[in-house]
């Protein structure tokens, strides 16, 4: 399909000079992604569509001096009438720029099938890159973007939500259902995606790492093609699950293949989610500064009111109990081996982001284990000639933490990029399959997995009672 569209596509731009010479000139610019054309467009009716604009164009502006430039923006959408926009340079007189719109709106245009897709129609005016002859244009995408980009941290929390729901989910489930049905997993975890209503609130949990379709699909992807877990990265940005998905996003991108759909808006959450963390970081560094100087009261209410916008941020979460804790302590309302309100705190911490590396209690040696481990996150990465078997201790650590959907992602990733033998990574996969119960998939590989698993799992005791703080809290 996309091969079909852009050549006709070429064919307009190249070839579109009105019938005689010296007479005005037609161009066409794609400013949406005609890469998802095959998805987003009946190939047949929509280049019927731009050519019924084209054709308008040559019969009302062949009239026209070389010297006058028209320009026309056409939105087309999912429902409805396209959005029409003209310019001109010099301007024309209003009424025939009415008289345009009037008689554009009266095509018959085909609508897309997920999102919407833009292309300017340039007269006279060769815009062969970006579209400098008309001042007032401005390209939907970029000023969509650039909203964004200048919006407050509330606003981008609804934009990003909207985005994911309204823009990405329904491209990338589309292409999860188009695949040969030999790809259960794949086709049956879009059905799932494209029959959720995602502006309802939703268990990510159980439509992802809960669901067996969801893993045989990841099984079934080539490799670097991220479709599958950046379908999950989405549902959870959708739900409002930045802290976990920006998790998922840090490793994904070293193992997504540029070439694919799926790592071009990989990208662009990436992006998105970034600036959406530099504005929290700047709110929470303002509570901190509060804390520092033993205001704490201030930082607090300063957290408080972070927490009213993105309630999901383990960050401020865990900067408002640690000023809570410190303002008990100073009104000697606890004293310092109370450790009751990290209990509580924890569990809203860790529910939005489960390797948030920060723990502060232990009472006995497997606590103390645990909160040794999840701090030996921050120490991983730091040298990029080791980045998969730092992949394979993170998965570890996950693992350990009973984290066990990270774990599984990573674990798989190691198991497809790693040069030598896989098969501790294959196991290490499946044995988090089975703890989140998906005893199914193991079934497509060969080997005695009750041992294995009992092997894994003593390896874990061993290694944790070996320990020396785990020794030390017997002590």
């Amino acid at each position: 399909m996309k091969l079909k569209f852009t050549a006709f596509i070429l064919i307009l731009v190249c070839g579109n000079a009105f019938s005689q010479e010296n007479q005005a000139e037609l161009m066409i610019n794609l400013l949406s992604n005609e890469r998802i054309a095959d998805v987003n467009v009946d190939q047949e009716k929509f280049i019927n569509s731009i050519s019924k604009i084209s054709d308008y164009c040559k019969s009302n502006f062949n009239h026209l001096p070389k010297t006058q430039k028209i320009g026309l923006l056409v939105i087309v959408h999912k429902e409805g009438k396209p959005t029409y926009k003209v310019y001109s340079n010099p301007n024309i007189d209003i009424e025939l720029k009415n008289k345009t719109l009037e008689e554009l709106n009266t095509l018959e245009i085909a609508n897309t099938k997920l999102v919407d897709f833009s292309l300017f129609i340039s007269i006279n005016s060769k815009n062969t890159g970006e579209i400098t002859d008309f001042k007032k244009f401005e390209n939907p995408s970029k000023l969509k973007l650039s909203e964004y980009e200048n919006a407050d941290l509330q606003t981008k929390l609804k934009l990003n939500k909207e985005y994911a729901i309204n823009e990405i989910l329904p491209v990338l489930s589309a292409y999860q259902v188009i695949v040969d049905d030999k790809f259960v997993g794949v086709k049956e975890f879009g059905k799932l995606i494209q029959e959720t209503n995602f502006n309802t609130k939703h268990d990510i949990q159980k439509a992802t790492s809960l669901n067996t379709n969801y893993w045989r699909a990841t099984l079934e992807m080539d490799q670097g093609n991220q479709l599958i877990p950046t379908t999950k990265i989405y549902t959870l940005v959708s739900q409002g699950e930045f802290d976990y998905a920006k998790k998922y996003i840090e490793i994904l991108r070293s193992f997504s293949n540029p070439e694919t759909i799926s790592n071009e808006y990989l990208e662009n959450i990436n992006y998105r989610l970034n600036l959406f963390s530099q504005d929290l970081e700047k709110e929470i560094l303002k509570g901190i500064v509060k804390h520092d100087k033993g205001e704490y009261k201030d930082a607090i209410n300063i957290y408080k009111h972070i927490l009213e916008i993105y309630p999901n941020s383990s960050w401020a979460l865990y900067e408002k109990y640690y000023s809570e804790n410190a303002l008990k302590l100073k009104e000697e309302k606890v004293s310092l081996d109370d450790n009751t309100g990290w209990d509580f705190a924890k569990i809203e911490i860790y529910k939005h982001n489960p390797l948030y590396n920060m723990d502060v209690r232990a009472t006995n040696g497997k606590e103390a284990y645990l909160l040794f481990r999840r701090q030996e996150i921050s120490g991983l990465f730091k040298n990029k000639d080791e980045k998969l078997s730092d992949i394979f201790e993170y998965a570890e650590i996950a693992c350990d933490l009973g984290i066990y959907d990270f774990a599984a992602q990573l674990f798989w990733l190691t198991a497809t990029f790693g040069k030598g033998d896989s098969q501790e990574s294959i196991n290490n996969f499946l044995y988090c399959l089975d703890k989140l119960g998906n005893t199914q998939l193991k079934s497509n590989f060969k080997g005695d997995f009750k041992k294995i698993f009992k092997k894994i799992e003593k390896k874990k005791q061993n290694e944790m009672e070996n320990s020396s703080i785990y020794q030390s809290m017997k002590n």
